[in-house]
């Protein structure tokens, strides 16, 4: 069975946004959900399952949640079925689970509209980059900046040493001053000597040429 995928049907002047700081949430309201699946998925509407007689399952704990999923017409259903159902806690406004005692007409009816934007995510994928807290189009987010790691340099202190070394090496051996030269390119390259440590080497070397 195919169905709408709603990826990316939502802009930048369908989000709006709550709290303020590290809260701060990005969030479509649901009638605006329920308009865009009346533009993009006619005739699928957003169903609640009953278990008992009662749209409030209860959970192992005692709070309590809905089933939510998306169906069109009767003749449809029976042909394909209903889409899975969604399982969706029924919180306070602080996402706090609630004992199904406890549970109002409001709070049920809250959370109501709000199963139908978190199912409609998972049937359709309609404003999943706010779940999945991605770039929405036309948002003017800026992107993040990719930080490369490089090594460490190297301390003044290990290129000092190295230059000792090299020009210990040269002065015992002036006949190997053209293989010195190439290690110290390659030690240049790798960045264990800087540009004045080099140019001290290199004098040596030529001075040791000279005799």
């Amino acid at each position: 069975m195919t169905f709408p995928n709603l990826g990316g049907v939502i802009k930048a002047d369908d989000v709006f946004k709550k709290g303020s700081g590290s809260y701060t949430a990005s969030y479509v309201a649901w009638a605006k959900t329920s308009q865009l699946l009346r533009d993009h998925a006619p005739g699928w509407y957003f169903h609640l399952a009953a278990k008992d007689g009662n749209y409030v399952w209860e959970a192992p704990d005692g709070t309590g949640y809905l089933m939510g999923y998306f169906a069109v017409d009767r003749e449809h259903r029976e042909v394909h079925g209903n889409m899975p159902l969604f399982p969706f806690p029924i919180m306070d406004n602080r996402n706090n689970p609630i004992p199904c005692e406890k549970i109002s007409a409001r709070v049920f009816t809250d959370s109501h509209r709000r199963a139908l934007c978190a199912c409609a995510a998972f049937t359709f994928g309609l404003a999943y980059e706010l779940w999945a807290k991605e770039e929405i189009e036309d948002l003017g987010a800026a992107p993040i900046k990719t930080t490369v790691k490089t090594a460490p340099p190297k301390t003044s202190e290990d290129g000092e040493a190295l230059t000792k070394q090299f020009i210990a090496y040269v002065k015992k051996n002036p006949d190997k001053a053209d293989s010195v030269k190439t290690r110290l390119s390659d030690r240049y390259s790798e960045g264990k000597i800087n540009d004045k440590q080099r140019d001290l080497i290199l004098q040596t070397i030529l001075e040791v040429e000279d005799k």
